[in-house]
Order: C-alpha cells, then sequence, then structure tokens
C-alpha cells in the first residue's frame, strides 16, 4: 500500500489516486519523483521530477506494463525507450447534465461473459466484485460495458467497451450515461480519456458534452 499522495486531485493523477488506495500497490522512489504501480492493472503512473535514467530501468522492468506521464515531461517519455501516444482527458463542464437513457443495468454477478474476447472477459471479472459494471444486452447477452476503474474523492474514470457486432447501436451512450450518473451520486466528476488517435471514443465523449482539459502521455 503506498498511502495517501501528496499530489492535487485532478484528472490527471486519478490513477495514481486510484493506485494508491490500493492495498496492493506499490511506490519506487525515481530521483526527485516517483512511480505508484499496480500489478493487478499493470499500469505505473510517474509523478514529480523523475529521473529519466531510473524510469528508463523501470521501463525495462516492466515491460509489459503501461506507463503514464505528465505531458510536459517528453524526456521521460522518450526515457522509456517505447512508442508514445498522446491521451486526451476530459471532464463535463459544470458538472453539466446528463438525460437518463433506458437500456443500462448492472451486471449480474453471475453473468456469463464466455461470449466476451478473453482480454476483456478477464479485465471485467477482475473488477466485477467491487465495482458497479453498467451493461446493455442485446439477444439475451450482456454486449456494452461500462465502469469505473480508478477513483479518487472527486473523480472517477470512465471505461467503456462494446463488443463489434454490437457497436452503432448507442449502446456504448447509454451504459456510459448510467455509470455517469451512479457515480455523481457518490458525489464524484467523471474523466473521459482516450488516446488522440480514437476518434469513436473522441466523438462519444464530445456527443455526451465532455471538453478536454489536460493531456497526458501514455507509454504503452
Amino acid at each position: 500500500m503506498t498511502g495517501p499522495l501528496d499530489v492535487p486531485d485532478i484528472p490527471r493523477w486519478i490513477e495514481a489516486h486510484g493506485i494508491a488506495a490500493d492495498p496492493a500497490s506499490w511506490r519506487r522512489p525515481l530521483g526527485a519523483g516517483f512511480a505508484v504501480g499496480s500489478d493487478r492493472a499493470r499500469l505505473i503512473v510517474v509523478v514529480g521530477d523523475a529521473d529519466a535514467g531510473e524510469v528508463a530501468t523501470l521501463a525495462r522492468e516492466r515491460s509489459a506494463y503501461t506507463m503514464l506521464i505528465a505531458i510536459e515531461r517528453g524526456d521521460l517519455a522518450a526515457a522509456t525507450g517505447r512508442g508514445v501516444v498522446r491521451a486526451l482527458l476530459h471532464t463535463l463542464p459544470d458538472g453539466a447534465a446528463l438525460p437518463p437513457l433506458e437500456g443500462a443495468a448492472p451486471l449480474p454477478v453471475d453473468a456469463s461473459l464466455a461470449h466476451v474476447p478473453e482480454p476483456l472477459a478477464d479485465e471485467l471479472g477482475a473488477v466485477r466484485a467491487d465495482r458497479t459494471i453498467w451493461t446493455a444486452v442485446v439477444e439475451g447477452l450482456p454486449v456494452a460495458f461500462a465502469y469505473a476503474p480508478w477513483r479518487s474523492a472527486r473523480w472517477f474514470d470512465v471505461s467503456i467497451d462494446t463488443l463489434p457486432q454490437a457497436r452503432q447501436l448507442g449502446l456504448g451512450r447509454i451504459v456510459a450515461t448510467a455509470m455517469i450518473l451512479d457515480e455523481r451520486m457518490q458525489g464524484r466528476e467523471p474523466v473521459w480519456g482516450a488516446d488522440e488517435g480514437n476518434l469513436a471514443s473522441l466523438r462519444l465523449a464530445h456527443g455526451l458534452g465532455f471538453v478536454q482539459v489536460d493531456e497526458l502521455w501514455v507509454a504503452a
């Protein structure tokens, strides 16, 4: 367990705060900065004035982990030795209202995910015990999913997946809206992050009223 982080509770640090709240997480000094990591999610967030050489060492040691790095630290992104992409972070301005949409419900804890591609099924299976997964059903099968993988005191991260055969039906919008309304009842606002090349995700975010507020480097 890393303990509380002395970093602002703002959208760019939502994963860092979420990782720090996990008793199984870890923290590693990187010169004047540090990294927090989740082995379950294979995710590392680099925080503060980290040393580029130590970031490079960590990237080699945890080659299967995705690393998130502040957009101002392009030197650290380059030090990972990986191809990096720019993630665009969005929020809903002034808590913009969303109309409830019909068709979403929590995924039952015993619902089969045998029809879901293995990586997504593993991801959903790992979180379904302690996260509400909102889903939309087509022909008796859950085909669209939304949940909050990371939370801080003020924010929650948006994760949405729709199976290929159910895309272009508006189901992503339905499950996203249900999740956002549910999390807002618990006092948190959404953060929508998407790689700049993920046009489908960006279109959905903008259609719901999200606006860009920040950026991060993602070294996958």
